[in-house]
């Protein structure tokens, strides 16, 4: 079977008093991937610069991406806290699946510093893992899932 996964980012919070553009350059993306063996957990780990880990009992199909975002706007060598959250744990499917992916944001810079030009780019990494309970009964569909994101300068 071969899952696909669109991660989604729910909002953008900032500090009113200071206006900033945020820009999405890429997506967090898991890619698409088969399942193969759910007898043990199975994960996936996206590190914030892309680089990735996958366990044995899953099969990367197209390559997942690292999320990629630019703050522009900011006033030169402004430094920004980052937040990340997410309200759910698992993975919804776009279909009715029996078995679900849980989601962990786990690979990202919570302090970063605006350029000369006043531009800041947040890389973000996250994993998914399967249930392990030994069955393979996950939709072959999208799963997607949303995080906030929450930025103070």
């Amino acid at each position: 079977m071969i899952y696909r996964f669109l991660v989604l980012f729910l909002s953008l919070n900032f500090s009113t008093y200071i206006q900033a553009d945020i820009f999405e350059l890429e997506s967090l993306n898991f890619g698409t991937i088969a399942v193969v063996d759910n007898n043990n957990i199975g994960t996936l780990t996206i590190d914030r610069f892309g680089n990735t880990t996958v366990s044995p009992q899953l099969r990367i199909i197209s390559p997942p991406t690292a999320g990629r975002l630019l703050i522009d706007g900011l006033a030169p060598n402004t430094g920004i806290s980052v937040s990340l959250s997410h309200g759910a744990t698992q993975m919804t499917p776009l279909i009715t699946s029996q078995e679900f992916f849980s989601f962990t944001l786990n690979n990202y810079s919570d302090y970063l510093v605006a350029d000369e030009n006043g531009e800041a780019e947040i890389r973000i990494g996250a994993t998914i893992s399967t249930s392990g309970n030994g069955s393979l009964n996950f939709a072959q569909t999208d799963y997607q899932i949303n995080y906030q994101i929450t930025f103070l300068f």
